[in-house]
């Protein structure tokens, strides 16, 4: 399992590759920012395939930052 902050980075990317924005903060919210439940689902599967964490799709709908998810991931 990666670091918080490595788990930090790789989630600020991977917002920033499916929003299509820059930059990405790490307390921006993921549907204020644009993203919708396809995107949410397209996040969560990289995440599963890069960390093999799966990460229920009600938990980012709950926890729409980066913040959020990488404490509910270390958690989990």
């Amino acid at each position: 399992m990666p670091t918080r902050p490595e788990l930090e980075a790789m989630l600020t990317r991977l917002w920033s590759e499916k929003l299509n924005i820059t930059p990405v903060g790490v307390e921006d919210n993921f549907f204020a920012l644009g993203g919708d439940s396809l995107l949410a689902a397209d996040l969560l599967m990289d995440l599963y395939d890069r960390l093999g964490v799966e990460v229920d799709a009600a938990v980012l709908f709950l926890k729409p930052t980066i913040a959020e998810l990488v404490d509910e991931v270390l958690a989990g």
